[in-house]
């Protein structure tokens, strides 16, 4: 049971480990920089699994690329506007635009093939 209410913890701290935007912080947070949006949502265990990826991912990703999240329960608008129909999604970012979008669960490995693919 122990080993359990571990596992479960430690998911939910692990979708919650980078900083989440929204609306109002979305653009600034973007703009100019490589950019990992991942669009989840907390009752998808896909999701989950794709937040442990990145947690393994950010040991070893470049050091010019930078990841966040969004709660797709939280900013719908958000999601809309990026065409966001199937969780999880990640979109990469280039200097604000969206240069590459991700949808399903990929591998640490993935996510950095990925990076060096998108933001060369």
């Amino acid at each position: 049971m122990k080993k359990m209410i571990f596992i479960f913890l430690l998911s939910v701290i692990s979708v919650y480990a980078y900083e989440e935007l929204n609306i109002s912080n979305f653009e600034d947070k973007i703009k100019g920089k490589n950019v990992i949006v991942d669009f989840y949502a907390p009752w998808c265990p896909p999701c989950k699994i794709v937040a442990g990826n990145l947690e393994d991912f950010s040991a070893k990703k470049p050091k010019n690329v930078e990841v966040y999240k969004v709660n797709v329960d939280d900013e719908l608008t958000l999601a809309k506007k990026y065409g966001v129909t199937a969780l999880p999604t990640l979109l990469y970012f280039k200097d604000g635009k969206v240069k590459k979008n991700y949808v399903g669960v990929l591998s640490s490995e993935e996510l950095l093939e990925a990076s060096n693919e998108n933001f060369k």
